[in-house]
């Protein structure tokens, strides 16, 4: 197989597509590497018809964040125009071999972070790189072959990937992305890619049964060790750490010091983290949160203390079915719900009807305050856990976990 950046030094000209943080990266790498190659670039912001002249070129370098299923990408690839990525043309010039990708719905910061953590705490020189760091490219002078690369890995990022990580750690697959995939089954399959050029010498950690020729190791929540020790919340976090443990034991690290390093972890910012207490109610942001399963392992979390549930958000066409259930079945009395699918939620919980629910629709952070503060019983806690993405009223999750954060803040 012929290497992308075999394939660049052979060329007069190619298009970087999508010129934010990892597209300028991408250019930087290649004006050093290649100084006579012409590096055009296109980006929406600059340009609506960005995608016009994708076929003058033999090779495009995509931000993950473009949709290969524009009809002008789909196009092109028709017409022979290759197409990669800054994480493929990393992983073919990493100085080291030494890399650990991590990949899953939900969970993967978590692990990638903590990975780092107890790597550093165990004297090994570590990186953190990609979804989680900076672009990856813009670490190849701090890498030497004995370095360690921690990387978190999108199913965006994996969809095109000719290479896999020395050690893959592949969490939970839920349907997510729907509007970036065609379907789950392609969803699926781009996590699978995590896996599919490791070799007998890689190592896999998944939750999964999935095919592999690497060294497998399927784990479930019984793998947890309860000598550990964590400032983190739920049995989904205790998921995030198992894979933790197993790479300790396969690169012989130091127990005392991996698990020190997992116990001093503090929560990222966004996930189920207790930001504020006012009036005595535990205010939970847990923003990260954009799938319904996410939501249900925040409420299991936090136990039966959840009294007011704030969620909704951008439909990417989840099913809520078990989160109503959940909600029906846990101690929540109030639902304050956004648009769009807090109406889809309200829904579902409305079809089964066993008990009184108070529901109030609203469109802005404020209101949602607003009613948590004049609704939850002082000891109890409001949980904002979107089970969505929060395009439809806010920027991103940052956005609405900051929203909320100044609104209770500056609540009476």
């Amino acid at each position: 197989m012929t290497h992308i950046i075999d394939q660049i030094s052979h060329l007069d000209k190619i298009l970087i597509l999508g010129f934010a943080r990892e597209g300028q990266s991408t250019e930087r790498f290649l004006k050093q590497r290649f100084p006579h190659l012409k590096i055009d670039t296109s980006d929406q912001k600059d340009n609506p018809d960005y995608l016009k002249h994708l076929q003058e070129y033999k090779l495009v370098i995509k931000t993950p964040g473009i949709s290969p299923h524009k009809p002008e990408i789909v196009a092109a690839k028709k017409n022979g125009v290759i197409f990669s990525s800054h994480t493929q043309l990393f992983f073919e010039v990493c100085p080291s071999k030494n890399i650990i990708g991590i990949t899953g719905t939900k969970g993967k910061s978590t692990t990638t972070s903590i990975i780092y953590e107890v790597l550093k705490a165990n004297h090994k020189p570590a990186v953190l790189v990609g979804n989680i760091g900076k672009p990856a490219l813009d670490f190849l002078s701090d890498i030497s072959p004995n370095t360690w690369v921690v990387m978190e890995l999108s199913s965006y990022q994996l969809m095109d990937m000719s290479a896999s990580p020395h050690i893959a750690v592949l969490q939970n697959i839920y349907p997510d992305h729907l509007d970036y995939h065609s379907d789950f089954a392609e969803y699926k399959n781009a996590k699978l890619n995590i896996t599919k050029y490791q070799t007998a010498n890689d190592y896999l950690i998944t939750q999964l049964d999935v095919p592999t020729k690497a060294k497998k190791t399927i784990f479930s929540i019984s793998d947890f060790d309860p000598q550990v020790k964590t400032k983190l919340i739920g049995d989904h976090n205790k998921l995030n750490i198992i894979p933790i443990l197993k790479i300790s034991d396969i690169l012989k690290l130091s127990k005392t010091l991996t698990y020190q390093a997992i116990e001093n972890f503090q929560p990222l910012e966004t996930r189920l983290e207790l930001v504020a207490t006012k009036n005595g109610i535990g205010f939970y942001a847990d923003t990260l949160a954009t799938i319904p399963q996410a939501t249900i392992a925040a409420i299991d979390g936090l136990s039966s203390e959840v009294e007011t549930l704030i969620a909704g958000g951008h439909d990417r066409k989840q099913n809520y079915s078990d989160l109503a259930k959940k909600i029906l079945n846990s101690n929540i009395k109030n639902l304050i719900l956004f648009p769009a699918t807090g109406s889809r939620i309200w829904e579902e919980v409305s079809k089964l009807e066993p008990r009184s629910i108070n529901h109030f629709a609203v469109t802005n952070m404020s209101d949602a305050v607003k009613i948590a503060l004049h609704q939850t019983t002082s000891g109890k806690i409001c949980l904002l856990s979107p089970a969505a993405p929060s395009f439809t009223l806010f920027k991103d999750y940052h956005d609405e976990y900051e929203q909320y954060k100044k609104f209770i803040e500056q609540s009476q």
